[in-house]
């Protein structure tokens, strides 16, 4: 299972947890605020930042229904904090100086052909609203760029469908679980689905996380997630719908942090490593003499006990004492001595 970003870059269970800063509109439309997200991005280490691109006349009718996390209609909010495209055209080029990835989002197919052909977009992040867009996943899988698809809003069977059809024209796809809830609950994250798409669809995964903190989206990583997409902000008490489900720079930081942490923890194999050695000679137990025991006598639960430290190379460790009970010994031993084998028969 390899998900391809470049020629020199690519994402498996192996690698590192790519992070993507989504930026989604909380640059509200202004250029220096979306271009002070790059920057306090990349200081947290991220793997991308992510932004959307809408062409609105393309994309939705200027009716649409509200959700509780806008204030205004969408088509408006929208218009109000696109950015155009010389926009994106230089925030990939920042991005590539601060040495991050730039993704974008399109809605339509016309926002699509003009990340392609203007912006020189080369991954492309699909939304959960889009996933049963059959028209436009199609037309996004014919460019053959890597491709991010988010699952929010949907069954398995309609995940199921969609990456059937994308993989006819595309097979470089990843997937990221998701619930469109804005903040999402954690009750509701359902970041177990994560190994199930593993086992099912044999391709990379991640999380699209809508939560207002880093605890799912570090969890996920044990789960075997390897793509962590976080809204993002530099202020969660802004106006505006994303926001509350979004994190701050600092949270930010830690979320890189956390994830890298947990993927470094997800060895397997239970071994006893070179760090324990030392801690081994103080922490296990011998067998040790609980008073004076005279040659000829049997060892037995009235003279032996075990006590710290650890038993060396000729002492009896606390593992073998019921195999030494009844064993009689050729030597005298002291009260509170750590016995060794050559002592008994």
């Amino acid at each position: 299972m390899i998900f391809k970003i470049n020629q020199k870059k690519f994402i498996s269970l192996n690698t590192k947890p790519y992070i993507i800063a989504e930026a989604c509109i909380n640059h509200e439309g202004n250029i220096k605020i979306a271009k002070k997200m790059v920057d306090e991005a990349a200081k947290a280490k991220v793997s991308a930042v992510k932004f959307q691109f809408h062409v609105l006349e393309d994309e939705m009718l200027k009716k649409t229904p509200k959700s509780n996390n806008f204030k205004e209609s969408l088509y408006d909010t929208l218009k109000r904090t696109n950015l155009n495209t010389k926009e994106h055209i230089y925030l990939k080029k920042y991005c590539e100086k601060k040495r991050v990835d730039y993704l974008c989002t399109p809605f339509s197919f016309k926002s699509a052909d003009i990340l392609e052909r203007d912006v020189k977009l080369k991954i492309f992040k699909v939304g959960s609203g889009e996933l049963t867009n059959i028209p436009l996943q199609i037309h996004i899988a014919k460019k053959k760029f890597p491709t991010i698809i988010s699952t929010g809003m949907s069954t398995m069977k309609e995940v199921k469908k969609t990456i059937e059809i994308v993989k006819k024209f595309n097979r470089n796809i990843a997937i990221t679980q998701c619930t469109s809830s804005y903040p999402c609950s954690p009750k509701i994250s359902d970041i177990g689905v994560i190994p199930e798409y593993i086992k099912r669809f044999k391709i990379i995964c991640g999380l699209s996380d809508h939560t207002n903190s880093i605890y799912t989206s570090i969890g996920s990583i044990a789960l075997g997630a390897r793509i962590i997409e976080k809204h993002f902000t530099l202020n969660k008490r802004a106006i505006g719908p994303d926001h509350a489900s979004s994190i701050e720079p600092n949270e930010l930081k830690s979320l890189v942090e956390g994830c890298n942490a947990v993927f470094d923890a997800r060895n397997k194999y239970k071994k006893i490593h070179k760090e324990e050695k030392e801690i081994i000679n103080w922490a296990r137990e011998s067998v040790v003499s609980k008073k004076d025991i005279n040659i000829g006598e049997k060892l037995d639960k009235k003279n032996i006990t075990v006590k710290r430290p650890s038993a060396n190379k000729y002492e009896i460790p606390a593992s073998k004492y019921f195999f030494v009970l009844n064993k009689k010994v050729k030597r005298n031993i002291k009260k509170n001595m750590k016995i060794k084998w050559n002592q008994i028969k």
